[in-house]
């Protein structure tokens, strides 16, 4: 079982078998917050000229601290050999931390100054290695991995196709040249009890110890921790509750440096969130300004801030006034500028809708509004506006469109009126189109309403049977209550009679009175046609998924036959688990091997120790697997399984978390798109199918499963208007 990469979340155990989660113990804000004094800390003109000196100065800051070795820490009353405690920076200021936990401090006060910083994990030891080879920033805004890294890095982690003696050799060569340089971390540490000894090494001591240790010792994994944290992939975890911490230097105290200039100092905490923009748009702003003020030396003073407000956007605006000489300038000033807007539309939304701010809302807006977003995944109000004016389309010079467009769809989703008098004041101020902005909540408030609507289909069949025999539909109002019922027909048991079937389905509900437009078809099909039959592809004068978001359900959880009547009872348990114990932005999958799924007996025994708490997905086709298939889609009410062999999972994965707030009507925007694609690759989501039995459908079989024919019936006070 292979859990996804976590979202912001609770401090957890570390699980060896996923190296990259190492990226969620590294907030490195928070550790430069905690161990900023004593300094002094690089700055930018110390790091170009010196990036060995710079490390060593982010060394013996951390050797100031005073902190103490201490063995890892052991939960006896929940051991798992394959998970490891790791105490947070608060603990280990104030106990002790071990080889790895110092690591992950060294790595993130490395992080916070700019420089980058890789956990280089051996059997039983970890230590950095810090790349020299330019500013970290570069390494942020392009995306792209270190020069050489391709010789034993992949994706952020060691190359699965990198031996030992590869490894080695390339370590060897890296240290040799300068490129990295590896650091022992204990050696910042202090002697513990009395009379023990003190592993404190001088920088230089740290450096050679670093090489000495990684000679001797195998080398399991490497982890970028900038790689995994890029656009919000492992995003920290929050800190457990208090602990016994060291005093942060004051919020607002200016630094002085060696030079004689005030710096910024540590973002002020208790001002308002929208006082400041997030973090990925200050790290996008910083690495933009680093590469405006190589050409255009009057920005250079700008370089060292810590932080950013509204006020410092408008003094950086102010520089940039007169025309910008180059495009780095003209990028900067665009930068800055939608930067500045964002923040602006933060504070009116913290005072107008807060309410709208709904993670599950936010992440589905941000995909809306700008398509190149899917793998950027931003946490709170201020990351999602960065990330509309970071990544707006191309047509929309200012970011005001893109925000425009965020904002409303925002409302309309929480269900606030911007016709709203605030909201017009808020467009003038700002300088948006209050014209588009009513059209834009006329075109969100339809879609909304249509979307709350829709059409179940049921097709049922003998269970020996590939095709159904008899179809009933209803059509159901925004809160899930049938108001007309299709009664019993005769369909006849093929593809194409399914499909001639579900054209007079159509016809029939499209003729119902007030029905201008029908966008949601649910289907409920028996197991044999889940796995034979592609519903989004039937021939309704179109295909049907070409007009209509079709969702597919396990038609027998309406009548769940007696030797499933256990297993189908799963389904509520999971659903639940799934919406209130997984992650609402990027869910919660366990994905199952092939080889997992062939050892029926031990497989059947997870799934009674509740392995697989919420939904599931398979990674192999269940063709010839149909009684395996049958079991799992009557106790998993999300049940994912490719139709086809799929070579590269990772791209699969990503993408259903990357789209999960989307599902399940996500998928046949995917498939839509495959079918227009002649000759690209299709979207990783479109090679899936999908059993998505939410709460509406639920609800809908308990309350129609004991009627044999539907709930048309007097006695519920339902109503059938249709033509037959």
């Amino acid at each position: 079982m292979i859990a996804p990469p976590p979202s912001p979340g609770r401090w957890e155990r570390w699980k060896r078998t996923e190296p990259a989660r190492l990226a969620c113990y590294v907030d490195s804000t928070e550790i430069a917050r905690r161990y900023e004094e004593p300094g002094p800390w690089p700055t930018y003109l110390q790091r170009s000229a010196d990036p060995r000196g710079a490390v060593r100065m982010v060394y013996e800051g951390l050797a100031a601290q005073g902190l103490r070795y201490e063995t890892a820490a052991i939960d006896f009353t929940g051991f798992q050999s394959a998970e490891q405690l790791i105490r947070p920076p608060g603990e280990v200021s104030a106990r002790g931390g071990n080889c790895l936990e110092l690591t992950l401090l060294f790595s993130g006060l490395c992080l916070a100054h700019k420089l980058r910083a890789l956990v280089v994990l051996l059997e039983d030891h970890a230590l950095a290695a810090v790349w020299l080879g330019g500013d970290l920033d570069d390494f942020w805004s392009s995306g792209l991995p270190g020069p050489r890294d391709h010789l034993i890095m992949s994706q952020g982690l060691l190359g699965a196709r990198a031996d030992e003696a590869s490894v080695r050799e390339a370590l060897d060569g890296f240290v040799a040249d300068g490129t990295y340089l590896l650091v022992e971390c204990t050696g910042v540490t202090e002697a513990g009890e009395p009379g023990t000894p003190s592993l404190r090494l001088a920088f230089e001591e740290a450096v050679a110890e670093g090489a000495a240790r990684t000679a001797r010792g195998r080398v399991t994994d490497i982890v970028d921790i900038a790689f995994h944290q890029r656009d919000g992939l492992y995003r920290p975890y929050a800190l457990p509750g208090p602990t016994a911490l060291a005093d942060p230097a004051p919020a607002d105290a200016p630094r002085r440096a060696a030079d004689g200039v005030d710096r910024a100092g540590p973002p002020d905490r208790a001002a308002p969130p929208w006082s400041r923009p997030g973090a990925p748009g200050a790290r996008y702003l910083a690495g933009a300004l680093r590469r405006a003020a190589a050409t255009e030396p009057a920005l250079a003073v700008h370089l060292d801030r810590l932080s950013w407000t509204r006020e410092d956007l408008a003094r950086l605006l102010t520089d940039l006034a007169p025309a910008p000489a180059g495009p780095e300038g003209i990028r900067l000033r665009d930068v800055a500028r939608g930067l500045a807007l964002a923040m602006d539309a933060h504070a009116f939304i913290a005072a107008w809708m807060p309410q709208a701010a709904d993670p599950a809302a936010l992440r589905r807006v941000l995909l809306d509004c700008v398509a190149d977003s899917a793998r950027v995944r931003p946490h709170g109000l201020a990351e999602h506006l960065d990330a509309v004016a970071l990544y707006r389309p191309a047509a929309d010079p200012d970011s005001r469109r893109a925000l425009l467009r965020f904002v409303v769809h925002l409302a309309v989703a929480a269900g606030v009126d911007t016709a709203d008098p605030a909201f017009h004041d808020w467009c003038r101020a700002g300088g948006y189109d209050i014209a588009e902005a009513d059209r834009l909540r006329q075109r969100f408030r339809r879609r909304a309403e249509d979307a709350r609507r829709r059409l179940v289909v049921h097709l049922r069949g003998a269970p020996a049977q590939e095709w159904p025999d008899t179809a009933e539909a209803w059509l159901l109002d925004e809160r899930g209550r049938p108001t007309d019922e299709l009664p019993v027909m005769p369909c006849e048991p093929s593809a194409a009679g399914v499909a001639e079937t579900l054209c007079k389905v159509l016809e029939w509900a499209e003729d119902l009175p007030g029905l201008t437009y029908l966008h949601r078809v649910d289907i409920a099909l028996p197991t044999r046609t889940l796995l034979r039959w592609r519903a989004e592809e039937a021939d309704v004068g179109t295909r049907l998924g070409a007009h209509h978001q079709v969702v597919l359900h396990w038609g027998e959880r309406l009548h769940p036959p007696q030797h499933l009547r256990r297993l189908a009872r799963q389904a509520g348990y999971r659903l639940r688990h799934v919406e209130e114990e997984g992650d609402e932005v990027y869910g919660a999958i366990d994905w199952v091997d092939p080889g997992a799924a062939d050892a029926r007996d031990d497989f059947e025994e997870r799934l009674r120790k509740n392995e697989y708490p919420g939904a599931l997905g398979l990674r192999f086709v269940p063709d010839g697997r149909e009684s395996l298939f049958e079991a799992l889609v009557a106790q998993f009410p999300i049940l994912l399984w490719p139709d086809r062999t799929v070579s590269e999972w990772t791209a699969v994965e990503e993408e259903v978390r990357d789209r999960w707030v989307t599902l399940p009507g996500g998928f046949t925007d995917a498939y839509r798109a495959a079918w227009t694609r002649a000759d690209d690759a299709p979207p990783p989501l479109a090679g899936l199918r999908a059993v998505w039995d939410d709460r509406p459908w639920l609800d809908f079989c308990r309350t129609t499963g004991t009627h044999t024919a539907g709930i048309g019936t007097a006695a519920r006070g339902t109503r059938t208007r249709g033509r037959r």
